[in-house]
């Protein structure tokens, strides 16, 4: 076997999205994967269909399908494509067979489809489509390219600038393709869902004075014919995903009382269907509902809180000290079931309406992603998935289940590309850190490493600052380890899955007890005997490239650095970010200009005089998140001071370049990141059994530096 290589990017593959069907005998999904078009490496999906023993790709067009959903009789499929001149569009093909027929045509494109309980009807989100203006005004009146802004959030990552007007919910006639618009005002409606009996269409808005600076969201009704709308909570709680009950008199969300802002745990809620009050099923489990660990493989899209046909019990997914597994919550008891359990992570899943099938899109830090089934009918021969094998595989990355469940295995799309490569496990650990804080971390060891012989360790941030890692493939982490490094990770205080306590603790503290905890981490690391103590590096992105900047500037310890999509002042990312205006509510004493100090106490920026570390700025150009002005700025302070630097920068990307960049420029940046710290850190191929494996030709190139 060799060991991994960056290059292995091009030929891996990501499911996503598991739709079961309401019978619970059939599974769509879609595969991702990169294809050369026009001499250019570009991703592109189809959906596929598992049923009666076999997988096969369900569609083919030349442009990407993604979303499917089964209608509610199981007949037809609605899917999502970009299949004509505009933007994605709505798809109709039946399971009988034929052509997939076009049933959307809107300029502004559509959103993720919502069946009506009949079949009759599609509900959507989109953006509000431009006024009609007069003709002759229209033909008399010069294009302008000029922006005028009016709202608070008027751009985001990954889209750019936002369109100005709103987002509001529309239902698409199946028969005849008319679209009516049932929500109208000058506020974003989201999330619709159909009420059991299909007169009413539940959806989410914030329609409040000072919405733009609140995360407070509200669960609103209105007739699926349009009309009157309706508000079924009360503004105080930050809330998504409705969802029914099939009695019609519940409504379950995901959401939190926002007592910590962005800091406050995630759980599962009901309120009744006519209003009232809010009640909070899991805030005293703590669980970070909805949560999947961090990585570089990318997750399935939430899936909503999901009723048993009795309508007392709600199941969906959390994520607990970096597992992130499926459970259920008795509406009436709160009481708690955990179904599945392990050293893997559900990164997706569906249950179907039918019975108690459930599909899983299932992670390991050895499994890419595959689908599972979790199968109620057990080994019987009377199961509709009888001819997808049990689950197999090594016990410690294994999905456990309760009873009556087994998990069947539906896919292996990676098998071949896995099964050429040498891995490393992470092994768990849990350290004390300050004031006796339990923090969790793991430890990767370097692949072909040899008894006796010392090893550099590079230590990996996570960003945030509240999220996770956990037991998930990282193509990044596993390269690593394959090019001579041991790597070591953690969740430090400020990551999510540990509890509120512990998600809330690092409020006005940044670079605190967060930088304890990741020095405790790296103190355990330093006193394994493999470890070279003398040869370690620390890198990260987004809150993991502030705290690689942060750590640079108050030890020494770290031979290398590369800092990515980071940040470097607090102050003047304020108002460059599209989320960073929120901090003075929670994670910082109040806003800039009432109190500049605590914004730059803890900005890497103010103590740049302290580097001593060769540092690798990495960053997108189209970071909106963390604006490019960032990286300009430490890279500025650090070279008119004097320090160790080179300075990266992708064109055409943006926050999300390690998860969803050009391939090309994922490769890149992997490759970068190897080349600096085999500068500083210079792992030695006598010291590995098989030497490493490299491309065939460099793939980037270092400039010295003075």
């Amino acid at each position: 076997m060799r060991k991994i290589q960056s290059t292995d990017l091009l030929a891996m593959k990501w499911v996503s999205g598991p739709e079961i069907s309401p019978d619970g005998r059939s599974l769509l999904f879609t595969i991702r994967s990169i294809v050369e078009e026009d001499k250019e490496k570009k991703y592109k999906a189809h959906i596929y269909l598992a049923r009666e023993g076999k997988v096969k790709q369900f569609t083919s067009g030349p442009k990407g399908d993604t979303s499917p959903r089964w209608s509610p009789a199981g007949d037809r499929v609605v899917f999502m494509s970009e299949r004509g001149k505009d933007r994605s569009q709505f798809y109709l093909i039946s399971m009988d067979g034929g052509e997939a027929v076009q049933l959307s045509n809107r300029k502004e494109g559509v959103g993720e489809p919502v069946w009506s309980p009949d079949g009759k009807k599609i509900a959507f989100a989109a953006v509000e489509p431009e006024p009609k203006t007069d003709g002759e005004d229209k033909d008399s009146r010069e294009k302008s390219d000029v922006r005028v802004i009016t709202k608070m959030r008027y751009k985001l990552n990954g889209r750019g600038f936002l369109p100005d007007r709103p987002t509001q919910i529309y239902v698409l006639d199946v028969e005849t393709g008319q679209i009516k618009q049932v929500t109208s005002g000058p506020y974003d409606c989201r999330e619709p869902e159909w009420s059991p009996d299909g007169k009413h269409i539940a959806f989410v808005s914030a329609r409040f004075e000072g919405h733009e600076f609140s995360s407070i969201r509200d669960i609103y009704i209105v007739p699926a014919e349009g009309g009157e709308m309706r508000k079924v909570t009360s503004s105080d709680v930050v809330l998504g995903a409705p969802s029914f009950s099939p009695d019609g008199k519940w409504i379950a969300f995901y959401g939190h009382d926002n007592s910590f802002r962005g800091a406050t745990v995630t759980g599962v809620c009901v309120v009744p269907a006519h209003g009232g009050p809010v009640t909070f099923l899991t805030k005293e489990k703590e669980l970070e509902v909805g949560g999947v660990p961090g990585g570089d493989m990318g997750a399935s899209p939430g899936t909503r809180p999901t009723w048993s046909a009795d309508s007392n019990w709600i199941y969906f997914s959390a994520l607990h000290w970096g597992r992130t597994h499926l459970y259920k919550v008795n509406r009436e008891t709160k009481e708690l079931v955990q179904l599945t359990s392990g050293d893997c992570s559900v990164l997706g899943w569906k249950k179907a309406a039918g019975d108690d099938t459930i599909a899983v899109h299932l992670g390991s830090p050895c499994l890419i992603g595959d689908m599972f089934i979790l199968d109620p009918h057990g080994p019987s021969d009377d199961s509709p998935w009888k001819d997808y094998p049990v689950q197999e595989g090594s016990e410690r990355d294994a999905l456990r289940v309760v009873e009556p469940y087994v998990v069947r295995r539906v896919t292996r799309v990676n098998d071949e590309l896995l099964s050429q490569v040498q891995l490393s496990w992470p092994e768990e650990f849990t350290v004390e850190s300050t004031g006796g804080t339990k923090v969790q971390g793991w430890l990767m060891k370097p692949v072909g490493m040899k008894e006796g012989r010392r090893y550099p360790v590079l230590l990996e941030i996570h960003g945030g600052p509240h999220a996770a890692y956990g037991y998930v493939f990282h193509h990044e982490f596993q390269l690593l380890a394959a090019r001579g490094y041991g790597v070591v990770f953690s969740n430090p205080r400020g990551s999510v899955g540990h509890g509120q306590e512990f998600v809330a603790a690092i409020r006005h503290d940044w670079g605190g007890v967060d930088y304890q905890d990741l020095m405790a981490v790296t103190d355990y690391a330093a006193t394994q005997p493999w470890v070279d103590k003398d040869r370690m590096g620390v890198l990260g992105g987004s809150y993991g490239g502030y705290m690689t900047n942060w750590i640079v500037t108050q030890t020494d310890r770290f031979k290398a650095a590369v800092t990515m999509r980071s940040t470097c002042n607090r102050l003047s990312q304020f108002g460059a970010s599209d989320a960073a205006f929120t901090n003075g509510e929670f994670e910082f004493d109040g806003d800039p200009w009432d109190n500049p100090d605590a914004y730059l106490r803890v900005s890497p920026l103010m103590y740049v005089r302290n580097v001593r570390t060769p540092i690798m700025i990495i960053h997108s150009e189209e970071d909106l998140r963390c604006p490019m002005e960032q990286a300009e700025e430490w890279y500025v302070a650090l070279k008119k001071t004097g320090k160790t630097v080179v300075f990266v920068r992708f064109p055409g990307e943006n926050h999300e370049l390690s998860r969803s960049g050009k391939p090309k420029h994922r490769i890149e940046r992997l490759e970068f990141i190897l080349a600096w710290m085999d500068r500083y850190l210079a792992p030695k191929e006598e010291d590995y059994e098989g030497g490493f494996t490299k491309p065939e030709k460099p793939i980037v190139k270092l400039p010295e530096v003075v």
